[in-house]
C-alpha cells in the first residue's frame, strides 16, 4: 500500500489545496490512504475524512518550541508552543502517535539533539519527507535505524503537483505495528523544488516576525 503520510491543506496557513481536492488527486495519483497533517489545526483532516474519497488518518503538524511534531489518530488539538516532552506526552494523553518530523530540516526541524533527548518517549522518526533535501533524509533514516521505534514517510505536500510525491509503503495502516519496515517512495527536493520553497518559506518566515509556523 502507498500512502503519504503528510499532506497540508488549506485549513494551514500556508497550504494551497481544499481538502477535497487533496482527496481527488490522491486517488487519481494511485494512493491507497493519506494522513492531513495541517499546521497547529485538525478540522481539514477531519473533512477530509468524513468525505470518503479514500481513507484519511487524521493528523497535526505541531509547532513546538523547538520545532515541528507529528501527531496522528488524534480527535482533538494540541497545543502549540510547548516543549518537544510535553507536546509528545499531550498526544499520548490524546490517544495519538507521536512522530518528529523531519528533524534536520533547517527551518522547522526539532534536530538531532531535542530528537535523542525524547527518542525514548516519541514513537518514532519522519525518515522521508519530499520536501527535505536528499542528505537530511539519509541523517533521519540512519537516526531511526540506530534507535529503532516506528517510521512515517510524506510528500510535505502544500501545492498540488507535490501530493503523492514520496510516502511510506506498508501492508496496512490501521495500527502503529504497520509502520515497523521503513520501505518508502519517492523523490527528495530538487533544485526546483528548492528554489520554490526557500522564497516562500524565507518570506512567510519574515512575514511572521521569524517565527516558525
Amino acid at each position: 500500500m502507498k500512502i503519504d503520510m503528510h499532506i497540508h491543506t488549506t485549513y494551514s496557513p500556508d497550504g494551497m489545496v481544499p481538502p477535497k481536492d487533496v482527496l481527488k488527486i490522491a486517488k487519481k495519483r494511485g494512493l491507497d490512504a493519506i494522513a492531513i497533517t495541517d499546521h497547529n489545526e485538525i478540522k481539514g483532516a477531519l473533512k477530509a475524512k468524513e468525505l470518503k474519497i479514500i481513507p484519511v488518518i487524521v493528523g497535526i503538524e505541531i509547532s513546538t518550541s523547538s520545532g515541528h511534531v507529528l501527531a496522528y489518530n488524534v480527535d482533538e488539538l494540541i497545543p502549540r508552543g510547548l516543549s518537544v516532552e510535553e507536546t509528545i506526552e499531550r498526544i499520548h494523553e490524546n490517544g495519538g502517535i507521536a512522530v518528529i518530523a523531519h528533524p534536520y530540516r533547517f527551518w522547522s526541524g526539532v534536530g538531532e539533539k531535542e530528537t535523542l533527548k525524547n527518542i525514548k518517549k516519541v514513537d518514532g522518526i519522519e525518515i522521508f519527507n519530499g520536501r527535505c533535501k536528499k542528505k537530511s533524509n539519509e541523517k533521519a533514516r540512519k537516526l531511526w535505524e540506530t534507535y529503532g521505534g516506528i517510521f512515517t514517510a510524506g510528500s510535505d505536500a502544500h501545492y498540488p503537483d507535490e501530493i503523492g510525491k514520496a510516502g511510506a509503503l506498508v501492508d496496512c495502516f490501521d495500527t502503529i505495528s504497520c509502520f515497523k519496515g521503513g520501505n518508502t517512495f519517492g523523490a527528495s527536493r530538487n533544485t526546483k523544488e528548492t528554489l520554490r520553497y526557500v522564497k516562500k518559506a524565507v518570506i512567510q518566515w519574515a512575514f511572521r516576525g521569524f517565527k516558525k509556523i
